[in-house]
């Protein structure tokens, strides 16, 4: 494949509500009542006069397959591209509209009518400003905010979010620093273009929790402008933040932030923290002009937990218990919706590369052990791994998380893979990477494959 002049392009499309909204992320409904900052559609489009990709990032919490499908489609349409080099993905703020029915909050329909010729919107208007462009890509660090959320407690049950420091023992899985970034400024004078980071964090939250917001990775976009140019359009992906938050349940090491802080005053520092670790690698970046570009997509037919007749008969009793709180009434309620659920459900599994850079994509809250894992896994210098991509398909957790339960694990709409659809989806995606590094090359594939499995 030969290389070909870079050209980059990025756009920002405001796609705040403009009517009140109720909004993600709880168990009970929420309705807006007020704007605390705006929610975008940003974008970045690459040519490099052989192929085309696009990155649209969404500051919603999720967005279902069909809807996602709808806009990547449009999108390759209006680019002239393959949907397979399109990757629409949310940075999953708890603080925008629902985009999907979940408790007792229903799918915004008038919002997401309104809201997705938008977002086709924002990778027009990146591709109508592409110029000659050089890429660079790097990896930061910044591990104070992170802390796994999930915990060993001493009466051997896991639980989500606990508090009560003196009756955890620790934590029940890792935490991953690492910021992988793709750098893009103008090939005629410098400038920022654009900036595609991914970072293993949840939402914080630090606000009133019935205002819209774009929360920290709202911050982080508003913060690279102040700091690379007004020029500069960044978007924060999410990385494998499954079981990941922002919440030091152990008190140890000494809390990063004083106890009490203004509203936003968290999210603000958190993602000035990371445009440090930006900053860092952009001042020493290698910055190349002739960058390949490249994308697989691949379909995972995701597998659903079946529920057995014990638990249909218990799903029955506890839907009709007044006894139980509304919480346990719903899950019982959703499990006899699961009843009517397909056995497997189509996943999109997409790989893209640009030059030594590359992403895999997951549509689910993927535990941070399997972005380690497939970092591990990956051929290439800085791999990310984006998650709520090209559509939502909740929890995933590691096989032995699903042993410990916990919160993540409950069979719900939110969590209804089966056991091992997260080892599997990760598994593809490496094949996918190595595919790429080879450039998709059956004879280079063969001889490497000789290589490591032969005698």
């Amino acid at each position: 494949m030969a290389n070909y002049p870079l050209k980059a392009g990025a756009a920002a499309v405001d796609i705040t509500p403009q009517m009140q909204v109720a909004l993600a992320g709880h168990f009970k409904r929420r309705d807006s009542e007020g704007i605390l900052d705006p929610l975008h559609a940003r974008a970045i489009v690459l040519d490099n006069g052989h192929n085309r990709l696009a990155f649209v990032l969404l500051d919603l919490i999720n967005f279902t397959e069909p809807d996602c499908t709808l806009v990547r489609q449009q999108i390759a349409d209006v680019l002239d591209m393959p949907i397979d080099n399109v990757c629409v993905s949310c940075t999953h703020t708890h603080t925008g509209p629902a985009t999907r029915p979940g408790f007792d909050t229903p799918r915004q329909v008038e919002y997401l009518d309104w809201a997705m010729p938008r977002m086709v919107q924002a990778a027009r208007a990146a591709a109508d400003a592409l110029v000659p462009a050089e890429a660079a890509w790097g990896i930061g660090h910044e591990a104070r905010p992170q802390y796994n959320r999930r915990f060993h407690m001493h009466d051997g049950s896991v639980r989500m979010n606990p508090g009560a420091p003196d009756d955890i023992v620790r934590p029940a899985g890792p935490t991953d620093p690492e910021l992988p970034m793709l750098l893009l400024r103008r090939a005629e004078d410098g400038k920022a273009l654009a900036v595609l980071a991914n970072y293993s964090l949840h939402y914080i939250g630090d606000f009133s929790s019935k205002m819209v917001s774009s929360d920290y990775f709202g911050e982080f976009s508003r913060l690279a402008a102040e700091r690379l140019g007004e020029t500069c359009v960044a978007l924060l992906t999410h990385g494998a933040s499954g079981d990941i938050n922002n919440v030091n349940h152990q008190k140890l090491p000494t809390p990063w932030y004083p106890e009490k802080m203004e509203p936003k005053d968290r999210s603000k520092l958190i993602a000035g923290w990371l445009l440090d670790q930006v900053q860092q690698v952009w001042d020493k970046a290698d910055w190349r002009q002739d960058v390949i570009l490249d994308s697989m997509q691949q379909i995972y037919e995701l597998p659903t937990r079946p529920l057995n007749e014990d638990e249909i008969k218990e799903a029955q009793r506890d839907a009709q218990d007044q006894n139980l709180t509304e919480v346990q009434r719903y899950y019982a309620r959703n499990w006899l919706k699961l009843l009517d659920s397909p056995r497997t459900l189509p996943q999109v599994v997409s790989t893209l590369r640009v030059g030594d850079w590359a992403a895999a994509t997951m549509t689910g809250e993927i535990f941070c052990q399997y972005g380690i894992d497939l970092k591990y896994a990956s051929p290439f210098a800085v791999t990310a791994l984006i998650e709520l991509a090209n559509g939502h398909m909740g929890y995933t957790p590691t096989r032995y998380s699903f042993v410990l339960g916990g919160y993540e694990t409950w069979h719900s709409g939110h969590a209804f893979g089966d056991y091992n659809c997260g080892h599997e989806m990760v598994a593809m995606a490496a094949r996918g990477l190595r595919e790429l590094w080879l450039k998709k090359n059956t004879t280079k594939i063969e001889a490497a494959n000789k290589r490591s499995f032969g005698p």
